[in-house]
């Protein structure tokens, strides 16, 4: 498996410097936007080297598809061998291109959005250790040196990239601070990051700060894990006793009905069934995982 995860890094860094020389020019006047996203996703490459291989990826995938569509509609011996073939070829060509061409923003979106997720979970008990550390009489620096070596997911990553910027680059902490203020994809440590530098340009302050805010954080925490129990639970009871009774009684009346001989309007006994276990089931299910996931898709 090692064996094969390095031949793996070897293709793709191969393939990258590939692409990237299709996409040096990108990185002379770089997209603001991109490089933004890049920094937040903490992905190792230059917005030239994401622009070249989103382009090239693309370009490549879609005539991969052009080929297999061909050896599917064009071979005389496949069984899908049609007399017009180009619309299809084209339409499998679109799909693939279209696929990747949507697949590498929503990548980075996805990391962004897992990376925020994970800061926001951390960021209490990352205060908390913060405010003992301060009790202690820590400086700010000596917090964020700790934070970064300790494992509070991407907080310390976060932190990591400030230390980097006061020890490689030279910057003093309130400069770096900020620089994580204005990349940071999560509003709620963006927040406490600005708390932070204030407190630290102006002096003072920064423990009582951090034991009230690890309070409220927690206190708000709880109460979310709270409120979120019990909405599902009704949902879990909403289930219970509408959906699955419901579906119950309509199969045990279905099988009555067709032992009974009884007609169910222009469908027979069997047909029903059938509709009911392998079309109305499955799409109410869907229905009800659809609305939790609109429910609770913005929760903590």
């Amino acid at each position: 498996m090692a064996a094969e995860s390095d031949s793996f890094e070897k293709f793709f860094e191969m393939y990258k410097r590939f692409c990237y020389t299709f996409g040096r020019s990108f990185d002379r006047n770089p997209n603001r936007d991109i490089i933004k996203l890049i920094y937040q996703a903490d992905l190792e490459m230059t917005p030239g080297m994401f622009t070249s291989l989103w382009i090239v990826s693309t370009i490549l995938v879609g005539s991969v598809m052009v080929l297999v569509a061909s050896i599917i509609f064009l071979v005389p011996q496949s069984p899908f061998a049609i007399p017009s073939p180009a619309p299809y070829i084209l339409l499998f060509a679109l799909i693939g291109s279209a696929a990747i061409a949507i697949g590498f923003p929503f990548y980075l979106q996805n990391q962004i959005e897992n990376k925020k997720r994970d800061i926001d979970t951390q960021i209490p008990y990352a205060l908390a250790f913060m405010s003992i550390l301060a009790s202690s009489g820590a400086t700010p620096l000596d917090i964020i040196r700790r934070i970064a070596r300790e494992d509070y997911g991407q907080i310390s990553n976060e932190f990591r990239k400030v230390l980097f910027r006061v020890d490689i680059l030279g910057e003093d902490v309130v400069t770096a601070m900020n620089g994580l203020v204005q990349n940071t994809p999560s509003d709620l440590f963006r927040d406490i990051c600005i708390d932070i530098t204030n407190i630290i340009y102006g002096g003072g302050g920064l423990k009582s700060y951090l034991e009230t805010k690890s309070k409220e954080l927690m206190a708000i925490r709880r109460q979310t894990y709270k409120e979120f129990v019990e909405s599902l639970a009704v949902f879990g009871e909403g289930y219970l006793g509408g959906v699955v009774m419901t579906i119950t009684l309509a199969i045990l009346g279905v099988v009555i009905s067709g032992a009974l001989g009884i007609q169910l309007g222009p469908f027979s006994a069997h047909d029903m069934f059938n509709y009911l276990i392998y079309l109305l089931i499955p799409l109410i299910n869907v229905v009800f995982l659809q609305m939790l996931a609109v429910k609770y898709s913005t929760n903590p």
